[in-house]
């Protein structure tokens, strides 16, 4: 999928397991957005406020990327996602605050089965669709969602709700929530995962969570991809050029430790390809692959390099599908 066709989507859900890099996939993919010009909303979903904490340090870095004046951000979370709505239908501020301190009120919230997920998704379904109602809203609107199962909890709630409640408000509601999600020409879902079995497992289990609940995988990034620097022999060339007499003693040392970091990440980048070709055997799915970035402190810098690379991985054309070999 190219980043044109990515990018025509109303609403894209970054999901994947935690420590994949999904927050910063999220991040990253605003500001491929921004850069071509979208206006856009990143919304942080019940998190730990990861994404909020990642975005003001962008905007204070003294190479803060110009683009991030078209992003804004919110976090959003069921509860004052209810709040929010009660407020539009309970005008007198005096009786909403009775409410909100009732103890009825914060046993029914806490007991409630869904309804903080169903709320926090009629949420992004409201700022998904303010464009077209009002022209105010954003061209496109990134949630950063919560880790493998809690995700895959709230973007199944509405049909749950629609499918529980079969006539009514909530039912006409929960259903036009759960027909954005299902239309795959304005919702995708961004999938993160790492090159290795364990998360490619989760990777494999989470497709097919989404493909359940009826939602288009748009795109599947590989995050943390080893790329080998050299081939095996290459390396066995180098090794025997260091062992042979020609080389002076003094660096010899410092030259094979340099050659067993090599060594290590050709190993790396043999597993992390076995990885790769697997889910593209099993998923068929678009993919992204974002090289491993070495540093002692990911900041903002790397950041715009994550967003450098997506970009240019959108820019390639894409890889044929299981239906195409």
């Amino acid at each position: 999928m190219s980043q044109t066709a990515l990018f025509s989507r109303r609403l894209l859900f970054v999901v994947g397991k935690g420590g994949v890099g999904r927050t910063t996939v999220a991040l990253s993919l605003a500001l491929a957005a921004a850069r071509v010009g979208k206006k856009v909303l990143l919304i942080e979903l019940e998190g730990a406020r990861s994404l909020e904490r990642a975005f003001h340090a962008l905007r204070d870095a003294p190479d803060s990327p110009p683009e991030l004046e078209r992003i804004s951000l919110e976090v959003v979370d069921g509860q004052s996602s209810l709040e929010e709505y009660l407020a539009l239908v309970v005008p007198v501020r005096r009786l909403l605050d009775t409410i909100f301190k009732s103890a009825i009120y914060q046993y029914f919230v806490a007991a409630a089965p869904g309804l903080k997920e169903l709320m926090a998704i009629g949420k992004i379904w409201f700022e998904a669709e303010r464009k077209e109602r009002d022209g105010s809203g954003p061209d496109l609107v990134i949630v950063d969602a919560p880790a493998t199962g809690h995700g895959i909890q709230y973007l199944s709630m509405p049909q749950a709700a629609a499918e529980t409640f079969t006539v009514g408000l909530v039912h006409r509601e929960a259903e036009r929530v759960a027909g954005l999600l299902r239309n795959g020409s304005r919702t995708g879902a961004v999938l993160v995962t790492l090159p290795e079995e364990m998360p490619a497992n989760e990777a494999v289990e989470m497709a097919a969570a989404l493909e359940d609940i009826g939602m288009s995988l748009s795109l599947m990034v590989v995050n943390q991809y080893h790329e080998p620097p050299c081939e095996p022999p290459e390396l066995a060339a180098l090794e025997a050029g260091l062992l042979s007499g020609d080389v002076d003693p003094a660096i010899r040392e410092d030259l094979m430790q340099t050659l067993d970091a090599a060594r290590a990440e050709v190993e790396w980048a043999a597993l992390n390809e076995a990885q790769v070709i697997r889910l593209e055997q099993q998923l068929g799915a678009r993919m992204a692959l974002l090289p491993y970035l070495f540093c002692e402190e990911f900041s903002s810098e790397q950041v715009g390099q994550v967003a450098d690379n997506l970009t240019a991985e959108l820019a390639v054309a894409p890889a044929p599908s299981r239906e195409d070999s």
